[in-house]
């Protein structure tokens, strides 16, 4: 029996979860996974996603994103991309599922509030992970509720499984992340007590608060206001994610910036290729190659910040860019003071003041989530949208306005548009369709799935 050992380079499934270290490991794994320049490291952040989103400018057909910028779905390099992101999320979750067939095949290990965490923690990324997915690669809710989307894994097995409609697919979102929230309700993030060191750095795991956020993301794209506003105004009332103060913000120099607003994080992952990605692609550097350097053209951000109107107030504007020949590249991610190093966020407070804006039942309500956002990003209190002056036409296009602001380098303009069934895209290089929302499934996986 002595001859009967594992390979160095694989860890046998029993192995792995007979101790305490093995479940840390495990779920440690999956976050290092989404760090990766093909999932939320580079393609699903500020790369791929904000390319769709038409936030960039190239005069010259190179590049990662070029061809997708231009909606060329079927090019090799687009395919590359759109092949990698479908691979290592499903990879991503495949981990996610191992890991909590672990937890349920070997009950004891872990002290118990240990395990109701690292269980909790993984059903929400098994949500988080395939509600990207739907919005990737099914249809918005809107426009398609009822049609295939994607397949919903939700254990181990060799057997293929089924695509799931956009209806389906959010069901079981919601449902991973309502068992989600029961098994953190005593997180340390709301009790302030963690048991070890790993469960205390909750920022950099989907704690209670990350849930309750993602619902919150859900429940809209659901069209469901009622259970949007619900989560999004519990994470606002915990007070746990306060306002990044102006004095963090408005340096002389980049050297010690807060680009991110740190305060406001509400999930982050600790990226530390985060360095080596933005020099690739956000700033000018040896790294860069032709067509990689991500840049903006000045009118587009006079634009998008509306600076005739807010150009002198919005901190956005005056401290996320910064000049390369004759364009602007966002610095929110550059790497440069130890205090923000290695930080790319994922949920943030701002995007529950928009939430509960959109969804709050009374104008007036709706009005003092909206311009309490924007007082926070240097705005007069006279700038604020006055209730007798504002439609509900009037306030939407406000919020949209605000997501272009709030979430460049982060991917979730794109989605905003597609949610809101968006008929065209501003700066659009190319005629648009809204065919262009979805992401093509992978020949592999139509071939392999059987899926024509």
């Amino acid at each position: 029996e002595w001859l009967d050992v594992s390979p160095s380079t694989e860890v046998k499934y029993d192995d792995l979860f007979s101790y305490k270290n093995g479940f840390k490991d495990q779920l440690t794994g999956v976050y290092t996974a989404l760090c990766s320049e093909e999932l939320y490291g580079a393609h699903l952040g500020f790369g791929m996603l904000d390319a769709l989103g038409q936030q960039y400018y190239w005069n010259q057909e190179a590049g990662t994103y070029y061809y997708l910028h231009r909606f060329v779905y079927d090019n090799p390099k687009s395919e590359e991309v759109i092949n990698s992101i479908w691979n290592n999320m499903y990879n991503a979750i495949a981990n996610v599922n191992i890991l909590l067939q672990g937890i349920e095949d070997h009950r004891g290990i872990l002290a118990a509030d240990e395990e109701k965490i690292y269980e909790g923690e993984a059903y929400a990324l098994r949500a988080f992970l395939h509600f990207d997915l739907l919005r990737l690669f099914g249809k918005s809710y809107v426009s398609g509720a009822g049609e295939k989307a994607i397949p919903y894994v939700s254990k181990i097995s060799k057997e293929i499984t089924p695509l799931s409609t956009v209806s389906e697919v959010l069901d079981s979102v919601i449902t991973d992340l309502e068992k989600a929230a029961f098994l953190l309700e005593n997180d340390p993030v709301r009790t302030g007590e963690a048991t070890t060191s790993f469960l205390g750095t909750r920022s950099f795991h989907f704690n209670y608060y990350a849930v309750r956020a993602l619902m919150a993301r859900v429940y809209l794209y659901k069209n469901d206001k009622v259970n949007a506003l619900k989560n999004a105004t519990e994470v606002i009332l915990s007070h746990k994610y306060p306002w990044v103060e102006k004095g963090q913000v408005a340096t002389t120099t980049r050297d010690n910036r807060d680009g991110i607003f740190l305060t406001e994080c509400i999930l982050m992952l600790n990226n530390t290729r985060l360095e080596t990605i933005t020099e690739t692609y956000l700033k000018k550097s040896e790294n860069n190659t032709v067509g990689n350097l991500l840049v903006t053209q000045a009118e587009v951000r006079d634009e998008i910040f509306e600076n005739t109107l807010y150009g002198g107030s919005d901190w956005r504007y005056i401290y996320y860019f910064e000049p390369i020949d004759s364009y602007y590249v966002n610095t929110k991610l550059w790497q440069v003071s130890s205090s923000y190093n290695n930080r790319q966020p994922l949920l943030r407070i701002s995007e529950m003041y928009l939430i509960a804006a959109e969804c709050a039942g009374s104008k007036k309500e709706a009005l003092e989530y909206f311009n309490t956002l924007r007082q926070h990003r240097g705005f007069e209190v006279t700038d604020d949208l006055k209730e007798e002056d504002t439609t509900d036409e009037k306030l939407q296009t406000a919020i949209g306005k605000e997501y272009r602001k709030e979430f460049i380098g982060e991917g979730q303009w794109f989605f905003y548009c597609k949610r809101t069934d968006q008929a065209t895209l501003p700066n659009v290089q190319v005629p648009f369709s809204k065919a262009y929302y979805v992401l093509p499934i992978p020949d592999q996986e139509l071939e392999y799935g059987n899926r024509n």
